[in-house]
């Protein structure tokens, strides 16, 4: 089926005319090829669909950004990358967004890591029908709430009413003067989520990773990143998330111990006249591989024994709140209560920061956060 859905990357004319040195991550791809009995850990998959943004352009997208991820550093052999090339797109846009859901049908059965370089935004939507979880932790990476309804709006300006009902969003990197209280109130009661806005998360930006590590997919809008850095916006704005954050987020992102997706969208090459806009995309892109590169099986299950555990006693809580923190990657887990879960409790990703807060005898947010949600 992907065979009839997907244009190949050996055959994209900027995967011909590549012509790089051994260490660069291109000269690697040229070589690898697609073998569904044997997955790869990364998959690369463009989509250059443009008709559901105002900027068609965004089409353009893929190649543009595949021109400068070719050419960056290569990975160890160990991991083995694939870049499956790019959706045909169809005849009407619909039919666009049915083979993006097939192919992400047939892709999340696979259980791998996948890149998805866009296109416009709206197609997180299918991506996630396709992926057809019954719970879905997504990040939205973006400057607003994507809910503008008004007649005649492309459909990435107003995509997030069209997510499947089961989907727990997370907005990040929001800018308080793009955001009224309805929009919050969205997000908050109808896809049991919540808004962090640009400050919040500078605060102490470490405490993204375990809300990354939580997540199934990442969709990540360039137009998040302020512009000065990240030409190739066609909804400019002066304020935003710095190249080096965005590169963090999707590093965070990789390291997840999740399979999780990342997907880049909102970049216009129309608007790119340097080309630095599309450099930017494939170092976030780079970063994401980076990210996969780097991490390690160590989803505390069972009894965890592998584990270092604390179990911390709270006032006004009947049980103590339990952490576990694995001994290599130092990374911490919580356990909540979960009345479906009988045999061993529910485990969520926090940081240390949580478990400090409890041992000065306070409840830590994230606790609280997934009780409201039960």
């Amino acid at each position: 089926m992907l065979n009839e859905l997907i244009i190949p990357a050996s055959a994209l004319e900027v995967v011909k005319q590549y012509e790089g040195s051994s260490d660069q991550l291109g000269h690697y791809l040229k070589r690898q090829v697609w073998n569904i009995e044997n997955p790869p850990s990364v998959v690369i998959l463009g989509l250059p669909e443009g008709r559901g943004s105002c900027s068609h352009q965004v089409a353009e997208a893929p190649d543009a950004i595949r021109k400068h991820l070719y050419a960056l550093t290569a990975f160890s052999d160990k991991l083995n990358i694939v870049d499956l090339g790019n959706i045909i797109c169809g005849n009407e846009l619909k039919d666009t967004y049915a083979a993006i859901k097939i192919v992400a049908e047939e892709l999340s059965s696979l259980r791998i890591h996948l890149i998805i370089l866009g296109g416009s935004q709206e197609m997180t939507v299918p991506l996630i029908e396709g992926i057809g979880q019954q719970e879905f932790n997504l990040v939205i990476v973006d400057d607003r709430v994507d809910n503008n309804v008004k007649e005649n709006s492309p459909a990435d300006e107003f995509f997030i009413n069209n997510l499947p009902i089961s989907t727990s969003v997370t907005l990040i990197a929001g800018q308080s003067y793009f955001i009224c209280q309805q929009e919050h109130d969205i997000v908050a009661e109808g896809y049991n989520g919540e808004i962090l806005t640009l400050g919040e998360i500078r605060d102490d930006f470490k405490e993204m990773e375990p809300l990354l590590r939580n997540s199934d997919f990442v969709s990540f809008d360039f137009g998040s990143i302020k512009s000065s850095e990240a030409p190739g916006q066609y909804r400019i704005s002066p304020n935003g998330l710095t190249g080096e954050e965005a590169c963090q987020i999707a590093w965070y992102s990789g390291i997840s111990t999740k399979n999780t997706w990342f997907g880049l969208f909102g970049y216009s090459p129309l608007y790119d006249s340097t080309t630095h806009g599309a450099m930017m995309s494939a170092q976030i892109c780079w970063y994401f591989i980076n990210g996969v590169s780097k991490s390690i099986d160590e989803e505390p299950i069972d009894e965890a024994t592998n584990f270092e555990h604390y179990h911390i006693h709270v006032d006004g809580l009947d049980d103590p709140i339990s952490f576990l923190q694995h001994p290599v990657s130092k990374r911490w887990w919580m356990e909540v209560p979960d009345e479906d879960c009988v045999i061993f409790p529910v485990r969520i990703p926090c940081s240390k920061k949580d478990y400090r807060k409890a041992c000065k005898n306070e409840v830590p947010e994230r606790w609280w956060k997934y009780f409201d949600k039960i």
